[in-house]
C-alpha cells in the first residue's frame, strides 16, 4: 500500500486561477475604477491591464505590473493602453504612477524565472498577503 493512498491530493494552482486572482486584487485595490487620469466613467466591468505583457513570467502575477482601466482606456480609445505608444509616459507624467515604479518593473521584467508549479505556489502565497483566497 502506498503511503499517499487515502490522503487528499494537493490541488495544483493553475495559471488561470492566479491571473484571475491577481486581476481581482488589482481591481479591488483601485476601487473598481479606471486609473487613467481624470477618467470618471462608470463601468460595471473594469479590466486589469498588464503594463508589461504577461509573457514576462517574472511579472505575470505581480500586482505592481497591473493598471485597472475602463474598456475605453484599455483597448477601445485612441489613447488606450493598447493603441497609444506614449500611454505609460502619460500615466507617469500625470502622477498615476512614478518613474521609479517603471524603473523597478523594468528591472524585474528582465529576471529569468520558470513559470512552474513552485513559482505559481510562491505567487499564490504573495497574493494571499493581500487578503485574497
Amino acid at each position: 500500500m502506498r503511503k499517499t493512498q487515502g490522503m487528499p491530493k494537493k490541488k495544483a494552482i493553475t495559471d488561470d486561477y492566479l491571473l484571475k486572482l491577481a486581476g481581482n486584487i488589482c481591481k479591488e485595490r483601485a476601487g473598481f475604477r479606471c486609473e487613467y487620469p481624470d477618467c470618471d466613467a462608470h463601468y460595471s466591468r473594469v479590466h486589469a491591464h498588464h503594463v508589461f505583457h504577461r509573457a514576462h513570467a517574472s511579472l505575470r502575477y505581480d500586482l505592481s505590473n497591473c493598471l485597472v482601466l475602463c474598456p475605453y482606456h484599455h483597448t477601445l480609445g485612441s489613447f488606450s493602453a493598447h493603441k497609444d505608444p506614449t500611454f505609460i509616459q502619460r500615466i507617469i507624467s500625470t502622477g498615476v504612477r512614478s518613474p521609479g515604479w517603471l524603473d523597478a518593473l523594468t528591472l524585474r521584467r528582465n529576471l529569468i524565472v520558470k513559470n512552474n508549479q513552485a513559482f505559481k505556489e510562491e505567487a499564490y502565497e504573495n497574493l494571499k498577503k493581500w487578503g485574497a483566497e
